[in-house]
């Protein structure tokens, strides 16, 4: 089957368009404030210098902690109330608590900057779990891995746009302020949140209306409690959807101790200190890196979809861990700029791949009334996963990054999740790659009770 003319049915979805608007605007603001962020933390003289790696990894863990812990409770109320209501409150939310962080942005380390910015970065995870549970009530089945393709890459190539706008805004010394940056972030979320509500009626993007309910708060807390139990019942009866799972949680885990190594080579190991005391190279070069990791994004949308109908989605993904192994230990024989630029590239094309074929085996494999929590649990173990590889790696990690015996370590673990993979998924393939033919009108998930 070719892909284009799935391309071509969703492109004539008013209803899919519409919710990608939705995606668009909000991903694109996250990248320009996330940006602004990390700009404000790594290079902003009121916050001093950071030069180890703890701290990168801290200075995340301090933003992302919170979803990770309430992850899975912000997925049960996905499951019961207006998703449309919840992702459209979430950014307005996100617009008012981003005029308080761009007043005190500016006066060096601010709790009160801090906690709003815990609180955006959290909200950014619910939305897009709703918006990834909202997909089967916008698109028929036929289209989902082609939908998944599309929303999670072009949401990847505006968060893009969003980092490099403001990163070239810095590098070029325009003169505009932190302040002024994170100010054009709450924009997007409110013209994000204007979409939703204008484009869909309050039950438009799920859940079903028998699954909907309302309770007090103790017996919410316990509702959401026994929920939880429920869907991770639900997902062990799924062995393909939670395999794959488990398989992208292990590469979140590796790709957040490359990450630490690569940031802290730039920041350290890189960086002349004589010849660019501004840290201009730095920055360009992180730019850089931003730039090539969309063009991997990208890359992964155009061929994911023709590959996993190809040879199968669980072929697909041994492919790409494979990769990530190769390239890992190429890194580790050669620590130069440029080799992470093309590493870079590659390991996004991988991340994104397996990102769309885990949405879409959780798409098919999972029940409506579970898809929501069980896509919050999703995006908790990729937080976790990764927070995790960061503090392992803060404590490894020399100060300027330079550890090509990590890395090694990092290309022979991705080898072993290779083969445990391929093995373990023999039965039991993320989801049934032949329920995309047009032979089979009602396709059945590959599952396992």
């Amino acid at each position: 089957m070719r892909t284009d003319g799935h391309v071509r049915t969703l492109a004539s979805s008013r209803r899919f368009r519409k919710l990608l608007a939705v995606r668009l605007t909000s991903q694109a603001a996250d990248g320009m404030f996330q940006a602004s962020l990390a700009l404000s933390v790594f290079f902003n003289p009121a916050l001093g210098e950071h030069t180890d790696p703890f701290q990168y990894a801290a200075a995340v863990a301090i933003l992302l902690g919170p979803y990770s812990l309430i992850g899975p409770y912000i997925g049960v109320v996905l499951d019961r109330f207006s998703r449309r209501n919840l992702i459209g409150a979430a950014n307005l939310l996100r617009a008012a608590l981003v005029v308080l962080i761009a007043l005190t942005i500016q006066t060096g380390l601010d709790w009160t900057w801090v906690l709003c910015a815990m609180v955006v970065l959290a909200a950014n995870r619910f939305v897009l779990a709703g918006l990834g549970a909202a997909h089967p009530h916008v698109v028929d089945r036929p289209q989902l891995v082609t939908a998944n393709s599309l929303a999670s890459t072009l949401g990847a190539l505006a968060y893009g746009m969003g980092l490099a706008t403001t990163g070239v805004a810095k590098l070029l010394d325009s003169g505009v302020s932190y302040s002024m940056l994170a100010l054009a972030a709450g924009c997007g979320y409110l013209v994000s949140a204007t979409i939703a509500s204008a484009a869909f009626k309050p039950e438009g993007l799920g859940p079903e209306r028998e699954y909907v309910g309302a309770t007090g708060l103790w017996s919410g807390i316990v509702d959401t409690t026994a929920g939880m139990v429920e869907g991770l019942k639900h997902l062990s009866r799924r062995r393909g959807p939670a395999l794959i799972m488990a398989v992208q949680g292990l590469h979140r885990f590796l790709y957040g101790i490359v990450f630490i190594i690569a940031i802290a080579l730039f920041m350290g190991f890189f960086w002349d200190v004589e010849s660019d005391p501004a840290r201009t190279t730095t920055i360009g070069w992180l730019l850089v890196l931003a730039v090539l990791g969309n063009i991997g994004v990208l890359a992964a949308a155009v061929v994911t979809p023709r590959a996993t109908r190809a040879w199968g989605p669980k072929n697909w993904v041994v492919v790409l861990i494979a990769m990530c192994a190769l390239v890992v230990a190429a890194l580790a024989g050669a620590m130069r700029p440029i080799m992470f630029a093309v590493a870079v590239l590659l390991v996004n094309i991988a991340s994104q791949g397996i990102k769309i074929t885990v949405d879409t085996s959780l798409q098919r494999g999972v029940e409506d009334a579970y898809r929501g929590r069980v896509f919050s649990l999703n995006d908790t173990i990729y937080n976790v996963g990764y927070l995790a590889g960061l503090f392992a790696a803060a404590f490894v990690v020399p100060a300027d990054g330079y550890a090509p015996g990590t890395l090694v370590g990092v290309a022979i673990s991705y080898g072993a999740i290779c083969v445990g993979y391929a093995y373990l998924a023999r039965d039991d393939a993320p989801y049934d790659a032949q329920a995309w033919s047009p032979a089979a009108p009602d396709p059945r998930p590959s599952t396992s009770s």
